[in-house]
C-alpha cells in the first residue's frame, strides 16, 4: 500500500455512438468523477460534489465501493478503505455516470496498491470495474472500457474479453445537450426489441463499421451520416421528450449527425468545426427549452488520454486487448 490519499479521475463517456449498441464508446473532455482512497481500519464511503444528489453513500451500495471490494478480492488486499467519491457527472443522463465512478475507483485502487494490482493486468481491471456497473445497469463494458481506456473503444466480446482501442481525430467535434429529466438505463433496456429484421441488422453493421473508420480518420461528414441506429434508438426516442424537434434543430444548425448518448436523456451531435458544434449545441438547448425542458449544452472533443496506461506499458495509442 502506498501511504496517504490516492485520487483518480474518470471522464464522462458516450456509449453506443449511434449504431454501436453495447459495442462502441467514446470518452469525452468535460464532466468527470473522481475517487479518493486511503487505508484505514474500517470501510467508509462519502459522496460529495455538484452531482451527488441521491447517489448511495454506503460502501456496499455505491458502485465505487462495489468495485473496490471486487478488486480487493481479486488481489488479496485486506485493508479497510476510506473512500470519497466526488460526482461531476449527473446520473441517469446517458453520460456514463456510474461507469465513471467505477473506473475512478479502480484507478485509485491501482495507485494505492500498485504491486498487488500489477498481475491483474488491464483485462482484470476491466472485469473488476464492471462489477460496479453490473449492480446498477447490468454487466455492460462499453462505458467502463471507454472510461478506463479513453479514446474510441469497440468491443467484440466480453467473455472472453476482445476489444480494440483507437484515438479519434481532433477534427471530430461534438455538441452535447443534457436535459433536466432522467431516463434510467434499466427502463430504457426494457423497450428494446427482442427481434430485428435482417435489413435493419445489416444497416447497423454497415454503418457501425464505416463510423469507426470515419472517427479515426477525422471525417465528421461521413461519421455523421453513419450515426443512424435502427435497433435501439427508434423505441428509445419515443421516451425522450422533444427528440424529433431537438434532432432537427441540431441538423439544421450544421451538425453532420445526431444520436442519443447511451440510453439518454443526453443527446449529441457531430460537427466538422468547433463553430458548427457551438451552433448545434445552442440549437439543441433552445429546442428543448421550446418544449418546456431546461437543458445544459456544451461542445467538446474526444478525450484520447489513456488512464490505464500503467498496466499497458509498451502499447501505443492504438491497441487491442484479447483474452482466452
Amino acid at each position: 500500500m502506498v501511504s496517504g490519499w490516492k485520487t483518480a479521475r474518470a471522464a464522462a463517456t458516450i456509449a453506443n455512438v449511434g449504431p454501436g449498441f453495447d459495442v462502441f464508446c467514446l470518452a469525452i473532455h468535460g464532466p468527470g468523477d473522481s475517487v479518493s482512497v486511503r487505508e484505514v481500519d474500517e470501510d467508509s464511503l462519502r459522496v460529495e460534489g455538484p452531482e451527488a444528489g441521491n447517489v448511495p453513500s454506503g460502501f456496499g451500495a455505491n458502485t465505487a465501493g462495489i468495485v473496490l471490494h471486487a478488486l480487493r478480492q481479486a488481489t488479496g488486499v485486506q485493508s479497510g478503505l476510506q473512500v470519497v467519491v466526488r460526482k461531476g457527472i449527473p446520473a441517469g443522463r446517458g453520460l456514463g455516470s456510474s461507469a465513471a465512478s467505477c473506473a475512478a475507483a479502480a484507478l485509485a485502487f491501482l495507485k494505492a496498491f500498485p504491486e498487488e494490482s500489477e498481475w491483474l493486468g488491464a483485462a482484470g481491471f476491466l472485469h473488476g470495474a464492471a462489477a460496479g456497473e453490473a449492480a446498477v445497469s447490468g454487466r455492460h463494458y462499453d462505458n467502463i472500457a471507454g472510461a478506463l481506456l479513453g479514446g474510441f473503444v469497440s468491443i467484440a466480446s466480453t467473455r472472453p474479453l476482445v476489444l480494440a482501442r483507437e484515438t479519434v481525430s481532433s477534427r471530430i467535434h461534438l455538441a452535447i445537450a443534457v436535459p433536466g429529466f432522467i431516463l434510467k438505463t434499466s427502463d430504457m433496456r426494457k423497450v428494446l426489441p427482442r427481434h430485428v429484421s435482417l435489413e435493419d441488422a445489416v444497416s447497423n453493421v454497415g454503418k457501425a463499421s464505416t463510423l469507426a473508420l470515419a472517427l479515426v480518420r477525422g471525417d465528421a461528414g461521413l461519421a455523421g451520416r453513419c450515426l443512424e441506429d435502427r435497433l435501439a434508438e427508434p423505441p428509445r426516442s419515443k421516451l425522450l421528450h422533444g427528440y424529433r424537434k431537438v434532432r432537427s434543430a441540431a441538423l439544421d444548425a450544421g451538425a453532420t449527425g445526431f444520436a442519443i448518448s447511451g440510453s439518454g436523456s443526453t443527446v449529441f451531435a457531430l460537427a466538422s468545426t468547433r463553430q458548427s458544434a457551438e451552433h448545434s449545441a445552442k440549437a439543441m438547448r433552445d429546442a428543448f427549452a421550446s418544449d418546456g425542458t431546461d437543458a445544459k449544452a456544451f461542445t467538446t472533443t474526444v478525450d484520447n488520454s489513456l488512464p490505464l496506461r500503467s498496466l499497458l506499458r509498451g502499447r501505443g495509442p492504438r491497441f487491442a486487448i484479447v483474452t482466452k
